[in-house]
């Protein structure tokens, strides 16, 4: 009786963590912290699944994708930090215009 009674709450924190992390993801400017959400988001996924009752496999394949998903990012992270010299999306998009203006000018 207990655990029937907590899963709409499971499911309702799952939903949360997923709209937390995915508005943070849009609403952030730094790279690494826009990771860190995509993260909360993939996690609030994985619990959802969980709270729906999908088997061991789906959940163990969904921690795999967001780990994979992280380590990309954390390698783009990383290129950015070396091509800009920021990790700021405000800084890099400056940094690439710039750049363009520099191509374009005969």
């Amino acid at each position: 009786m207990a655990a029937a009674s907590l899963e709409p709450l499971l499911a309702a924190g799952a939903i949360a963590l997923v709209v937390i992390g995915a508005m943070a993801a849009l609403l952030l400017a730094n790279v690494v912290k826009r990771i860190a959400a995509l993260m909360i988001a993939g996690f609030g996924a994985i619990v959802a699944l969980a709270a729906l009752g999908a088997p061991d496999s789906a959940l163990v394949a969904g921690v795999a994708v967001v780990f994979a998903q992280t380590v990309v990012g954390v390698a783009i992270a990383v290129r950015l930090q070396e091509s800009y010299g920021a990790i700021e999306a405000p800084e890099i998009d400056s940094a690439d215009g710039a750049g363009d203006a520099r191509d374009e000018a005969p």
